[in-house]
């Protein structure tokens, strides 16, 4: 069996921390010698330790990690005495330190993980890395594996790239819908819609075009409320446009939640406004639970739903458009039906076992 080491610096839990968290703790069940590296005070670090998966500590504190020598030499030292075989990197940050040193200590197989589908910059470093150090790259949907080519396809080779969708542990989502009443722990009626929109408070998600959407939608239905679930450097931010457009009647701040499949399965429907994704692992989760979305038309996200049948795909960065077709959903009398067909849509193609099979298969059984 190979030992595998997982690197991956952020401190906030997202999608990406979450495919490592997930794939690190499947593959140690298989059998494999596992270690999550990461820094100490990462909510990556800290589950890892909770489910007893082994840990290292990295100093990775930004994009110049690498060129700190004693840093640098220290991890290559560090994966010699491990013998690791195998490295997955995630961030970009990770790349250049985790790579680089990877590529110094001769691990077998160098792993980059792409979960984000912006284009990705023409540089030298990002050449000899992505060229002389990675040995393969993982694309979480087709348009983050397009977004990598844009700028590259020149010098990297297509076929150095595969895809290898995110997954949703199906064992487990029944388990997971079940909690608190949230329309109870939120006062909201029962002839309320509830709508959820679930996500980093950061630009990507897109919560200022959303906050306006829903100003837009007010003005033409006044019963529903939407809960904004989690945090980000924009609270303080969203909190005042909320307040200077009067809607705190419509819009609740729920904060960083672990209930997120017992909230999808109490809501109407998700509405998903980000700018752009890698592959937009929330509206999976609200799939799962036979909910429908509608969403932006960015990146992937077109990959997951299904256009009029699973739910509605808005132009992005349109708050009249959005807040159309969250109208269209509210009035629509086939969600319930509409849902149980997403909730097919994920167990048919994004199952997590399966997805774990595939990378098992394509890096870890033939190599």
């Amino acid at each position: 069996m190979k030992k595998i080491l997982f690197l991956n610096s952020c401190v906030e839990w997202g999608g990406g921390e979450k495919w490592t968290f997930d794939t690190a703790e499947e593959l140690h069940k298989r059998g494999y010698e596992v270690i999550v590296a990461s820094v100490a005070e990462s909510e990556l670090y800290q589950r890892s330790q909770e489910v007893g998966i082994k840990t290292k500590v990295v100093p990775v504190k930004g994009t110049l990690s690498v060129l700190n020598p004693i840093k640098l030499f220290s991890f290559v030292n560090y994966l010699k005495r491990e013998e690791i075989d195998t490295i997955f990197l995630n961030l970009s940050q990770d790349l250049k330190f985790g790579a680089l040193a990877g590529k110094l200590a001769g691990v077998e197989q160098i792993i980059y993980r792409r979960g984000s589908a912006i284009p990705i910059k023409d540089r030298f470093y990002t050449k000899f890395l992505l060229g002389n150090c990675v040995s393969d790259i993982i694309a979480n949907s087709q348009s983050t594996k397009d977004t990598i080519l844009v700028n590259t396809s020149d010098w990297l080779k297509e076929d150095k790239i595969e895809i290898i969708y995110n997954g949703i542990k199906l064992d487990q989502v029944e388990v997971k819908a079940q909690g608190a009443d949230i329309r109870e722990e939120f006062g909201i009626k029962d002839d309320e819609i509830l709508i959820a929109n679930v996500g980093r408070l950061s630009k990507q998600k897109g919560h200022k075009c959303l906050i306006e959407a829903i100003d837009h939608l007010r003005k033409k239905i006044d019963n529903f409320k939407i809960l904004l679930v989690g945090k980000g450097e924009l609270e303080e931010e969203l909190k005042k446009q909320v307040k200077e457009l009067g809607l705190e009647d419509y819009i609740i701040f729920t904060g960083f939640r672990t209930d997120v499949y017992n909230i999808m399965s109490q809501i109407d429907f998700l509405l998903h406004t980000a700018l752009w994704e890698g592959f937009g692992f929330v509206i999976a989760e609200a799939m799962a639970v036979a909910k429908t979305v509608v969403s932006t038309d960015v990146s992937n996200i077109s990959e997951i739903i299904v256009s009029n049948k699973t739910g509605y795909l808005a132009k992005s960065k349109d708050p009249v458009d959005i807040a159309e077709k969250t109208l269209k959903m509210i009035n629509n009398q086939d969600r319930d039906e509409m849902g149980q067909l997403a909730k097919q849509v994920i167990e048919d193609n994004f199952s997590f076992v399966d997805k774990v099979d595939e990378l098992e298969e394509l890096y870890l059984k033939n190599n």
